[in-house]
């Protein structure tokens, strides 16, 4: 952060940028200082719906060319809304940095707001809004929100309210964006592989004619001092559980107490990154986890503080487990806080969250991405230099201060209380915060992308097998100041045979206990570091995640080493995580998204086969599954010969293999690992339907596929790329351009080729109003069987060719995506080369073979499953 360069233009653009050399990788920000927080009533979600508008257009960039541009240097873009600022950002090449400067300020004064385009995204965020409201916790926050602010716009949610939606007009979107999108309330902020004084008059040059603009109106409205507690509950139809949602007024980002509010933060629930919506946190060790998940009153529970421009809200969210006394989990959450107010905190807790807060800083800089995400944040809502100064401000926060700020925000008077409690026949999922674009938008650039220098070759990584079959894979990355580690172990859920969701039940429980440590032992340790671990069980594959500092990387490898090698399975601790499993299990049961999922499955695949079911099982069979279930099928899958751990970071490879070779050498290796048993996959020879209907919904949910094909198999580079144009590049490829563009009735529409060891689904998901079901379903189809006849054009196959090997870098561009990357490469067995040799692979490909690989998703025999609302009588 020391080459920090800025500079503000004549026209009040205040410009930062920032060299970092780890990658070939650079991406452009441009944030405006516009959110809900400028809204008025009767105008809600404008600022949404304008950031949905600058992906329409301009007289330069025609809609038709913008969805192309950055996808043909390998790149990607998005967009995201707060309640304090709109943000725009592009990752790409550094060599093509130029492209995304130029597009920005280009939309920033040029979009058009055509009347057709307005009416049709009207749909598309009507659609986006009912989706959020399947979900409880969501529609809780609106309400805690709305509660608690009587006066301030952050009462208003940035999606906006329905009837607001439906009545704003193309006018008002042109004014909103006339008023606030100009160089006078914009920060630029680039952070990659370029040179920072060419990179700044680049910026010069692209920014500089355009107008300054008026300076916006100011936001006056001041929240009065909160003079009693505020309840509110929320009871929907149906559900599984229920949520606490406590809000607690607290003040700006600029405020001095903010320092020690991010510290009790830390204590509650572990220290969170300082990207915003980053979040994480949720430490096994924190005060919360321990008080209301290890007593089984809760599955989950977090704390947040996302700083803002204006005073705003400390939360505390709780997912009730099933049966739970709910009384019981806010009478434990006051306690903890009071507790706060009341007892000093030992030095060495303060000491953990202060070194978790130092890793987090340097998490945040692992790649181009999340650091200019960190400046440009922090630079709205209270200045680069605060933001710079931070980590010093959260050392030097002692244990007088975090009681004076725990008794002074934590009062009853500051609360306002919202509960979410189901009844009969509803929905339930996780909360969401900000208004986030779920695919990726793009768009046309004259240039052919070039194949980037790639740190993966054989001569640049270290492959080593331990006498007992454990694969290592090493690559250094000087200067980072950590380590990440990512593996994999072939255990998933395809051998969880009779009892569905053992292996997830087996991998929740890695860090449960082992036969040297305690649960809360092994917590603790890797809190007081900074790091993080966890295990992800899919269906063929167990993953592995670790991060951690490069002066911690050996006691958190050990504790690495102790969860695969001995876990323990204590009962007590069994019994938690089933509950916890348990709990959720019946939220998804009321989840349109992935009730679409089972069922397709279900009908997809013959019983017996692994992908028939979900890696998460059933509530039936999670019930009977015992210790000594999890403890055989550790012992029979969980293996050195079935296991892959790529090491990447600022260590060298000889450091890295002493370590791992002491760590992992005593790990007994098995027989000889092969894939389950399969019954065979017979072709449809109809379509089949299933239906789940479930009360309380506003949106349905739609899959429809068949089986696909393996990683192995010849035909997948051609099925991938026509997956890729069909349903992924640019706005969701021809599916997202029909459903969602053109006819505008759906927020997503994709695509999605999940070829693995096994043969896994081939689908098209998508989330429509009910009325639109039919309508999609045949749109789909439509899309379908034009490509099945024609295939790809031209400029379509060239695109996706360039996107592909463009973006090679962009999986590079941090040390975590090497080493997923790494870890990839030998879970397929494609050879350190493969990056190498990926360019002519995807150059090779020809259109009639992307034909016969789509013609093999099977138009005459597919499935569709539909969750959604009951239809209306």
């Amino acid at each position: 952060m020391q080459n920090l360069r800025s500079m503000i233009l004549e026209n009040g653009l205040q410009v930062l940028a920032l060299e970092s050399h780890t990658a070939p990788v650079a991406t452009f920000w441009v944030w405006y200082r516009v959110g809900s927080r400028n809204e008025l009533p009767g105008f809600t979600g404008i600022s949404h719906w304008v950031e949905h508008m600058l992906f329409k257009g301009t007289p330069a960039h025609p809609k038709g060319t913008l969805t192309r541009y950055v996808d043909r240097l390998g790149g990607r873009w998005n967009a995201f809304t707060w309640k304090d600022y709109t943000a725009y950002h592009e990752v790409l090449p550094a060599e093509h940095l130029q492209v995304a400067i130029r597009l920005e300020a280009d939309r920033m004064a040029n979009t058009i707001f055509d009347p057709s385009e307005v009416e049709s995204e009207r749909t598309v965020i009507i659609a986006e809004r009912e989706g959020s409201e399947n979900y409880p916790a969501y529609l809780l926050r609106e309400d805690v929100d709305a509660a608690a602010h009587k006066i301030h716009p952050y009462r208003i949610p940035v999606i906006g309210w329905k009837d607001d939606l439906r009545a704003i007009t193309r006018d008002d979107l042109f004014r909103h964006y006339r008023t606030y999108y100009h160089p006078g309330n914009a920060i630029a902020v680039a952070v990659g592989a370029f040179d920072a004084g060419g990179v700044l008059e680049m910026i010069r040059e692209a920014f500089e004619g355009v107008p300054p603009g008026s300076p916006p109106p100011p936001v006056r409205a001041r929240e009065p001092e909160q003079e009693g507690e505020r309840r509110v509950t929320l009871q929907r139809p149906g559900g599984a559980t229920s949520y606490l949602h406590l809000a607690y007024h607290m003040p700006q980002a600029s405020h001095p107490d903010v320092a020690a509010l991010l510290v009790i933060d830390g204590i509650l629930s572990g220290f969170k990154s300082v990207v915003p919506f980053d979040q994480g946190g949720g430490g096994r060790s924190s005060r919360l986890y321990r008080a209301l998940v290890e007593t089984s009153l809760a599955s989950d529970v977090s704390s947040s503080v996302i700083p803002s421009l204006d005073p705003t809200l400390f939360r505390i969210m709780a997912t009730a487990r099933a049966g739970a006394n709910v009384a019981a989990i806010e009478e434990r959450t006051l306690q903890e806080l009071e507790r706060l107010a009341r007892e000093p905190v030992p030095g060495n807790e303060l000491a953990k969250v202060k070194k978790q807060a130092k890793a987090q800083f340097v998490f945040a800089q692992d790649g181009v991405f999340r650091t200019a995400m960190a400046l440009g944040a922090f630079a709205i809502v209270d200045g680069v230099d605060a933001f710079l100064a931070l980590l010093e401000r959260i050392d030097q926060v002692d244990a007088d201060e975090v009681m004076t700020a725990a008794g002074a925000y934590f009062t009853a008077l500051r609360r306002t209380t919202g509960w979410y409690l189901p009844m009969p026949g509803g929905i339930t999922a996780a909360s969401v915060q900000a208004a986030y674009h779920p695919g990726v938008f793009h768009y046309e650039a004259r240039a052919r992308a070039q194949a980037p220098a790639v740190p993966i070759a054989p001569e640049t990584v270290t492959r080593t097998q331990l006498h007992n079959g454990l694969t290592l894979l090493t690559r250094e990355q000087r200067g980072t100041g950590m380590v990440a580690v990512h593996g994999y172990l072939k255990a998933g859920a395809m051998f969880d045979g009779e009892r569905s969701g053992l292996s997830r039940f087996t991998s929740a429980l890695l860090q449960r206990g082992t036969q040297t440590r305690t649960s809360q032992e092994i917590a603790e340790t890797l809190e007081a570091m900074g790091a993080t671990l966890a295990f992800a069980s899919s269906m063929e594959t167990v993953a592995v995640g670790l991060r951690m500092l490069r002066e911690d990387a050996r006691t958190a490898l050990d504790i690495l080493g102790d969860v695969l090698i001995r876990p323990s399975f204590p009962r007590e601790e069994v019994e938690k995580v089933r509950g916890e499993l348990l709990t959720g299990l019946r939220i998804t049961a009321q989840d349109t998204r992935v009730m679409a999922e089972r069922t397709a499955r279900r009908l997809m695949y013959p019983q017996g086969h692994p992908y028939a079911r979900m890696a998460e099982g059933d509530e039936a069979s999670v019930q009977a599954i015992g210790r000594d279930d999890l403890a055989a099928f550790h012992e029979q899958h969980l293996r050195p010969d079935a296991a892959i751990l790529a090491v990447v970071g600022d260590l060298s490879a000889a450091e890295i293999l002493e370590m791992m070779s002491q760590i992992f050498s005593g790990w007994r290796r098995g027989a000889p690992w092969s894939p389950p048993p399969l019954p065979p996959v017979l072709r449809l020879t109809a379509p089949q339907r299933g239906e789940v209907r479930l009360p309380g919904k506003t949106q349905s949910d739609i899959a429809l596929g068949a089986p696909g094909l393996t990683r192995r198999d010849p035909a997948y580079y051609d099925a991938m790329i026509a997956n890729l144009i069909v349903g992924q590049i640019g706005m969701m490829g021809r599916l997202g351009d029909s459903v969602r563009e053109r006819q505008g009735m759906a927020y997503y529409a994709y695509s999605d080729l999940r070829a693995g060891l096994l043969a896994g689904p081939w689908w098209v998901r998508a989330g429509v109003n009910p009325q639109n079901e039919a309508r999609a379903i045949e749109s789909i189809l439509e899309e379908l069987r034009g490509f099945q006849r024609t295939g790809p054009t031209g400029e379509e196959l060239s695109d996706a060719r360039n996107f592909l090997i463009g973006s090679l870098a962009l999986r590079l561009e941090t040390n975590a995506g090497i080493a997923q990357t790494l870890a990839d490469i030998e879970l397929y067995d494609l050879g350190l080369d493969y990056l190498v040799r990926f360019p002519e692979i995807v150059r090779g490909r020809t259109p009639e073979g992307i034909i016969e690989a789509a013609r093999r998703f099977p138009l005459d025999g597919y499935t569709v499953a539909i969750a959604g609302p009951p239809p209306a009588p």
